[in-house]
């Protein structure tokens, strides 16, 4: 028989110290819930006649407690959104007890045999201590920082909040949205807005309603400017030049595909945070430098006084 267990860390809240495990039935098998450390807690289940059959439920288990702790509006982290050192600590201190023939339970999902011995090691990476001295930049001259702008502001908010996100995907999702705070629409050519004005003239000899006839009008009108991700291309070829250009290229269309999800892809991939973390760690300094950019106020870095003799 097979068994699986994860964890899941609370961080804003403490569980009860009086509380005792939690025991449901979930598609007629027993299921566990109990506290491990102060703010973590395990959930597990055993009484499956294959793997298979235990990582299957376990799939699923991990999407229901992921609901119902949105649903209770408690912030929360899981072996998918840790970074990779949390992962590491928790996949070396397991790696030890493994050998020994010890399941490892831990943040990790896992199925394994329900007849091996099980123990909680605990995984805590030591945190990086942050020496004060280090904002050294903030006693640089004013016009270091020569950002006088609301929409600058906002864009390096946001950049705090990614920086903030333990999730990788969300930390590439906002340093995206940063670039796209700093990028403005432009307008498409002339010979295109010339063509969509003709198609816009012939929308009454369409066979329709007059709201779906308002509605064409809105969209031949809107397809004059550019689209977000076309100006933020553009914004970052402007200002970064053509390498960060397309490296913005592919970072933004795997924004995308997080955004907006692939349905070829029927389960979470477990193994694959290291690519997005690097990926996201790329997004971040690169939204960062165009953000740093802005402080010019022209494309490619051209001082204002340089502008003013052009």
């Amino acid at each position: 028989m097979f068994s699986y267990s994860f964890a899941i860390k609370l961080t804003d809240r403490s569980i009860l110290a009086s509380s005792s495990p939690a025991l449901f039935e979930c598609d007629g098998e027993d299921l566990t819930v109990e506290q491990k450390e102060e703010n973590v807690f395990l959930v597990s289940s055993e009484g499956y006649k294959t793997k298979e059959d235990a990582l299957r439920q376990l799939a699923t288990l991990l999407m229901k407690v992921k609901i119902a702790l949105l649903k209770l509006k408690i912030p929360h982290e899981d072996w998918l959104s840790f970074s990779t050192g949390q992962r590491l600590a928790t996949s070396v201190i397991g790696s030890i007890f493994d050998k020994a023939n010890i399941v490892p339970l831990s943040f990790q999902p896992q199925a394994y045999e329900s007849s091996r011995h099980q123990h909680w090691p605990g995984a805590q990476p030591v945190a990086v201590a942050f020496e004060l001295a280090t904002l050294k930049d903030i006693t640089l001259p004013d016009t270091s920082f020569n950002y006088d702008t609301v929409r600058v502001l906002e864009a390096l908010s946001v950049l705090g909040l990614a920086l903030a996100s333990p999730h990788a995907k969300s930390k590439l999702i906002l340093s995206m949205t940063a670039i796209e705070v700093l990028s403005d629409r432009g307008d498409v050519g002339q010979e295109i807005k010339d063509a969509l004005d003709e198609l816009k003239s012939h929308i009454n000899l369409v066979e329709a309603t007059d709201t779906t006839k308002d509605v064409l009008a809105k969209v031949l009108e809107s397809a004059k400017r550019e689209t977000i991700s076309k100006a933020c291309k553009r914004v970052v070829k402007e200002y970064l030049g053509v390498r960060p250009a397309k490296e913005f290229y592919r970072l933004y269309d795997v924004r995308s595909e997080l955004v907006h999800g692939n349905p070829s892809r029927l389960t979470f991939d477990i193994d694959g945070h290291p690519k997005v973390e690097k990926d996201a760690e790329i997004g971040f300094d690169l939204a960062l430098q165009l953000a740093l950019k802005f402080q010019y106020k022209t494309p490619s870095g051209v001082s204002p006084e340089a502008s003013k003799q052009k």
